[in-house]
């Protein structure tokens, strides 16, 4: 169905899905540029601190200064970038920049239709539409970009401490143990656990007659030769066996397996038992797969109040980042010349941070950090609370006005078909994968800040003239610039979206069983765009140095809810990265770059969706939350490496394979091979009746154009 164009001039279509409308009108002014903080810290505090609090001269807005874990005196907010402080909110109304309403107090509000969502899923609260029903079954966001509030945090860990059976937890045996395990399948995880109970019994069976209390003192030799291969095999799975169990029961206690269908097995990676593990790694914002192993496994053997006090501490440093307006998180080694001659390395400013947020607010154990929490009092839903620490010293790179540059290293490239004649893939590996980089440009440097991982096109199911086609999405190497950014943006799914795509299942029947998903479209943490999109706008310099401006080709560096794709798989040609990381990255370039409020969207869209021979309307009124650079900011999409015969993408679509007939099938009945380059040759139709081989096809019928 046409796009219908309300309110708005123009809607651009885009090809890592359809851009928003723009066009909004500027509603606030630029704000004012944030000031630059001394290179050097304060100096230490004197020997003695003062007893109490020591309010200075006449201050604008006094906020408590921590130091060492309590209040030590109160410093002026309006003056603390200056004074060498930072100032954090840690109230329960914080949200990053992008989910602001003004710059400062006195500019005039301007609306942003996903804040309160955002407030209340950060506050643990479930709405009730569809932006709670996703809520509540992913339960913990923060690894989706929406970190919980600190009364939330505080909630939890109460919770947590006050449980009777995390006393007895054993974590013994997930610390000794250096495996993996994954879930394979539910009959492989029953015979597995059916096996390990068989061979205890057994081997209790053995230590009775032999008087001992444990399977590792068994004497081997006195058991028959049976009995010992058993024992054996039994000694090998056990360590297996014990972390499952001990990570079931672990996941129990804290009650991970609440609202999971079915009740796990002991000794089993069954499916509840990966879903409850999927549930931990979302609430400790580790990126794994539901998997006994890695960063998993070491979260595990921590005590459970050790793992509440490291989410609290990852919270408030996130906090302190966006406060403090900086991203050098130590993801890559760097230097630059400074003013005094001298070579400095780029330093690890998150890594300052959290040492002076554990050691400012006494957060180095479980006890003392909620302690802290409970001294924060009440934390109204609205409101905010805020405080001081010391800031780490910034480089002298740091003003008011920053020259920013990003480039986008592509990788590895792999342009040929992935498909082998029978329909499986080839291998095409990736040693490189993509990388975005944030560099700033002083004093004749280009000096690197921070480096983030993010992807690249590839082949991607397209919709075509009813049937479902491979079309090379591709990530055009070359330069262009980022005109705006755009909170909770919304993405218009193009004609060539298969309906399937763009429908949930509901659970019920009939036309009932599908429904319109906004969560794909947005605005939503996980939208096809995440939380936050900036635009590729492709420009030339003319020759009396004015740029032109392209028009938009739909090619988006955005954040992604999908976080173990990152770096692992391909997009539709847009540079995803994790929700928090564009959150950060699109905070800061804010922070320091001049810009315009404009506003919310207004949008005419709609699409009628076919599927099982039922229509589902979906209609969006309302985009994303634009903010508009004054001065573009400059963005290189490097060519990468390109691997393969090929040096340039296939430009046509190609047929899928066809399980049935055993071939890539056209649309007219023919049948073809494909090669490496894309070359499709006529070949006879393998028969569904044996013996029976029909004729080759005389022609190739042309590939079909793609709807636009």
């Amino acid at each position: 169905m046409r796009l219908l164009r309300l309110l708005l001039p123009s809607l651009l279509l885009a090809g890592c899905g359809t851009a928003e409308a723009v066009g909004a009108p500027v509603l606030a002014p630029a704000p004012s540029p944030p000031s630059e903080v001394p290179a050097e810290l304060p100096p230490p505090p004197a020997e003695e601190p003062p007893p109490a609090i020591v309010a200075g001269p006449a201050m604008r807005q006094p906020v408590p200064l921590y130091e060492n874990g309590a209040v030590a005196r109160e410093i002026d907010a309006a003056t603390a970038r200056d004074d060498g402080f930072v100032v954090i909110d840690l109230g329960e109304a914080w949200t990053p920049y992008l989910f602001t309403e003004h710059s400062t107090p006195e500019e005039t509000l301007v609306p942003n239709d996903y804040r309160e969502t955002y407030l209340a899923l950060a506050r643990g609260e479930f709405p009730e539409n569809h932006h709670g029903t996703r809520a509540e079954d992913d339960r913990y966001l923060e690894l989706f970009g929406i970190p919980p509030t600190l009364g939330l945090l505080r909630a939890r860990m109460q919770h947590t401490r006050d449980l009777p059976c995390v006393a007895e937890l054993d974590l013994a045996p997930l610390v000794s143990f250096d495996g993996s395990v994954a879930y394979v399948g539910r009959d492989e995880s029953r015979a597995f656990a059916r096996n390990v109970r068989s061979l205890g019994r057994a081997a209790e069976e053995w230590m009775r007659a032999q008087g001992v209390e444990s399977v590792e003192a068994l004497d081997a030799e006195r058991l028959s030769d049976r009995e010992a291969r058993r024992l054996a095999e039994y000694l090998r799975l056990l360590p297996r066996a014990r972390a499952i169990r001990a990570a079931q029961q672990r996941l129990a206690c804290e009650g991970y397996f609440e609202g999971i269908d079915g009740e796990p097995e002991d000794f089993a990676m069954d499916w509840p038992t990966h879903e409850a593990l999927a549930a931990f790694e979302r609430r400790h914002r580790i990126y794994g797969w539901g998997v006994l192993g890695r960063d998993t496994l070491e979260m595990l053997r921590r005590a459970p109040l050790e793992g509440e006090q490291e989410a609290v501490v990852r919270v408030v440093v996130e906090r302190a980042m966006h406060a403090a307006g900086v991203i050098e998180d130590g993801s890559l080694s760097g230097s630059y010349r400074g003013r005094d001659g001298a070579e400095h390395e780029v330093p690890n400013l998150e890594g300052q941070l959290r040492s002076l947020v554990i050691e400012s607010f006494g957060l180095g154990t479980p006890e003392a950090t909620l302690a802290f929490l409970e001294s924060l009092g009440e934390l109204p839903a609205g409101g905010e609370h805020l405080v001081a620490i010391r800031a780490p010293a910034l480089p002298e790179y740091y003003g008011p006005d920053m020259d920013f540059r990003i480039e986008i290293d592509r990788g590895d490239v792999w342009y040929e078909f992935p498909y082998d004649e029978r329909g499986e893939e080839r291998a095409q590996p990736a040693e490189r994968r993509p990388r975005l980089t944030v560099f700033v440009e002083w004093e004749g440097q280009r000096v690197p800040l921070a480096r983030f991982g993010t992807t690249i096109g590839g082949w991607r199911s397209e919709l075509i003239e009813g049937r479902l086609w491979w079309r090379y999405k591709n990530s055009p190497p070359g330069d262009v610039v980022w005109r705006q950014i755009v909170a909770s943006p919304v993405w218009l799914p193009p004609e060539s979206t298969p309906p399937r795509d763009l429908l949930r299942r509901t659970g019920r029947r009939g036309r009932d069983a599908w429904a319109p998903n906004y969560h794909e479209t947005g605005p939503s943490y996980a939208s096809a765009y995440g939380l936050v999109a900036a635009y590729h706008t492709p420009y030339v310099t003319r020759d009396d140095g004015t740029i032109r401006f392209g028009s938009d080709e739909g090619i988006r560096t955005h954040g992604s809810v999908d976080y173990n794709s990152i770096m692992r798989r391909h997009s539709h040609g847009c540079h995803r990265l994790h929700n928090h990381i564009a959150v950060r990255l699109m905070s800061y370039v804010l922070a320091h770059r001049r810009h315009r409020r404009a506003g919310q969207q207004l949008l005419g869209f709609r699409r009628d969706l076919e599927v099982d021979g039922h229509t589902y309307n979906l209609a969006i009124d309302r985009g994303g939350y634009v903010f508009e650079l004054e001065e573009p900011l400059r963005v290189t999409v490097l060519p990468g490496r390109i691997r393969g015969d090929l040096a340039s993408p296939i430009e046509v679509p190609l047929p899928r394979w066809d399980e049935i007939a055993g071939a890539y099938m056209l649309p007219d009945g023919g049948a073809v091979a494909i090669d490496r380059r894309g070359t499709m040759r006529p070949i006879a139709v393998p028969s569904l009746d044996a013996g029976v081989v029909p004729a080759a096809p005389s022609s190739m019928s042309p590939a079909p154009r793609a709807t636009p």
